[in-house]
């Protein structure tokens, strides 16, 4: 079964169809999201309605939380505060009640999610120092987590260790042998940098907002990019109050 895996749309409602396009052109049977559907953009109901309607698990993040009131917002930041306003405004009492019945983990296909960590799945990022321990709680041989923003590949190794596995674009990656946990990257947010985030996404556009597919029968994965036009979303935000 082929399953898209996408994370962090953060409201980016042109990055969200980019990927939910190049999904089906791919021929995946499921689509899943590991959260942060909302938080940051300017398009929390376009995204909410797309998610709802395509997929097939949809996990809760952080700005998911802080829309609903599970989180401080203040713990977010000023746009992230302002979008989500935006969202509790534009979202109607059936989409908040199906917001608030999301969790930070699931478990489908013999896959486990999280949003951000085994060990911790609203909050922890995964990287360098912690994928061992990460990877040491994740009880299933294939881990998914969103969270950091960065497309990411870590191999169990022996004694409660870690290898960073490069990810490259349209390259399928062998994950039969071992324990993985895997992150797709964030469709509607930059990775990490010193850009401000609208300047980040403008210059991520063009390569693309990434994703994943998984051949479950194959035992692959493989990092996809969706190019987008960042210029309409940006000039919503600006025009909602949100730059």
């Amino acid at each position: 079964m082929l399953v898209a895996v996408f994370a962090d749309a953060h409201a980016h409602g042109d990055a969200l169809d980019a990927v939910l396009a190049a999904a089906d052109a791919c021929g995946a049977a499921q689509i899943w999201s590991l959260g942060d559907t909302l938080g940051g953009g300017p398009d929390p109901r376009r995204t909410i309605t797309a998610t709802r309607e395509r997929c097939t698990v949809t996990l809760a993040g952080n700005h998911d939380y802080g829309v609903t009131g599970s989180v401080d917002p203040s713990r977010l930041g000023p746009v992230a505060g302002r979008s989500n306003e935006l969202a509790r405004q534009q979202l109607s009492s059936d989409d908040m009640a199906w917001l608030r019945s999301r969790r930070p983990a699931a478990r489908r296909d013999g896959v486990q999610a999280w949003h951000a960590s085994p060990r911790n799945p609203v909050w922890e990022f995964v990287g360098p120092r912690n994928a061992g321990a990460c990877l040491a709680a994740q009880k299933a041989p294939l881990g998914l987590v969103g969270h950091t923003h960065v497309p990411d590949a870590w191999q169990a190794t022996p004694g409660g260790g870690a290898r960073r596995v490069s990810v490259e674009t349209g390259v399928a990656l062998d994950i039969s042998d071992g324990k993985w946990l895997l992150n797709p990257g964030a469709v509607g947010a930059p990775r990490p940098s010193q850009q401000r985030r609208w300047n980040g996404l403008d210059a991520q556009a063009a390569e693309g907002a990434p994703w994943l597919l998984l051949d479950l029968d194959a035992s692959t994965a493989t990092w996809h990019s969706a190019p987008f036009d960042p210029a309409p979303a940006r000039h919503r935000a600006r025009r909602l109050g949100l730059i």
